[in-house]
C-alpha cells in the first residue's frame, strides 16, 4: 500500500510537472510542557496552509501530514531513527524537493518558534525564521505574517521555466520565435502545393499525349474521358501554382515584417 501510495505521488508530480514541500511537525523542546499536542499541531497546520498560499498551486504541492506519514519507512525502527535525523535526510527520503523543519521552545519568559526552509537535493538552507510571543496564540498570528516570505523563497530558488524567462538583454525581434515557424510553415506548404502543380503539369501533357494519340474509331465516351482528365490535370496544376505562389509569398512577407 505504501509502495502504490508514493508511486501515485511521483507520477501525479511528474505528469503536473510540480515540486513538492513538505511541512514537518513543529517539535517542542523538553523544557516545554504546557504546550499540548493539539496546539502544535494546530500552528503546524497554520504553517502548511500559509506554504499553499505562498505558492502557486500549478507548480508546487505542499504536502499533507498524511502523506509524508504513509511515506515514511514502515518499520518502526528505522522510522524512528528517521525523525531524530535532519529534515534534509527526511526530505530526501520521502521524495520532497523542499522540506522545512520546526521547534517551539522558550526565550525568556517569551514562547518561542524556529522555522527553517532547505533544499533537499543539496542541503542548502534556503531561509529561516524566529517567532516570540507570550502565549500561543500570538505564535499563530506571527506565523501568519512571516511565514509567506520564508515560503517566498523557494520561487527564487527555483528556475523559472524557459519558455517565460526571456532576457532583458537581447534584441526584441530574438524573444519570439512563433513568427519564424510561421513563416518556415508557410514556406513549406506553399512549396509542397507548387510541387503538385509541377506534378499535375507532367501529367497534363502525357494525358493530351495519350488523348491524341488514341485510335480512331473509339466510342465517344472513351475520347471524352481522356479530354477531361487531361483538363482536369491543367486546372489541379493551376491552382497548385496559385495556392504555392500565395502560400510562398507570405512566408517572405512575414520573413521580412518580423
Amino acid at each position: 500500500m505504501r509502495s502504490l501510495l508514493i508511486l501515485s505521488l511521483l507520477l501525479a508530480t511528474a505528469a503536473n510537472a510540480v515540486n513538492t514541500l513538505a511541512v514537518l511537525e513543529i517539535i517542542p523542546k523538553p523544557e516545554i510542557e504546557d504546550i499540548s499536542i493539539t496546539e502544535t499541531r494546530h500552528l503546524t497546520d497554520e504553517l502548511r496552509k500559509q506554504a499553499v498560499l505562498a505558492l502557486p498551486n500549478k507548480d508546487y504541492a505542499v504536502l499533507t501530514r498524511d502523506n509524508m506519514l504513509a511515506l515514511l519507512p514502515p518499520d518502526e525502527a528505522e522510522a524512528e531513527c528517521l525523525a531524530e535525523s535532519c529534515a534534509v535526510e527526511i526530505g530526501r527520503a520521502i521524495g520532497a524537493e523542499y522540506i522545512s523543519q520546526g521547534s517551539l521552545g522558550r526565550f525568556g519568559n517569551e514562547l518561542s518558534v524556529a522555522i527553517e526552509l532547505y533544499e533537499t537535493m543539496s542541503g542548502k538552507l534556503l531561509g529561516s525564521i524566529v517567532m516570540e510571543s507570550h502565549d500561543v496564540k500570538g505564535l499563530l498570528t506571527a506565523i501568519r505574517e512571516q511565514s509567506p516570505a520564508l515560503f517566498a523563497r523557494i520561487k527564487k530558488d527555483t528556475p523559472a521555466p524557459t519558455e517565460t524567462s526571456i532576457p532583458t538583454n537581447i534584441p526584441a525581434e530574438s524573444k519570439s520565435t512563433a513568427p519564424k515557424w510561421i513563416a518556415i510553415s508557410l514556406d513549406v506548404l506553399g512549396a509542397a502545393a507548387i510541387g503538385f502543380g509541377v506534378y499535375q503539369h507532367i501529367q497534363k501533357d502525357k494525358l493530351y499525349k495519350d488523348y491524341k494519340n488514341m485510335p480512331d474509331r473509339r466510342p465517344q465516351n472513351e475520347y471524352d474521358s481522356a479530354l477531361k482528365k487531361a483538363n482536369d490535370a491543367r486546372l489541379f496544376r493551376d491552382v497548385g501554382f496559385i495556392i504555392g505562389g500565395v502560400l510562398v509569398g507570405a512566408g517572405i512577407a512575414v520573413h521580412i515584417w518580423f
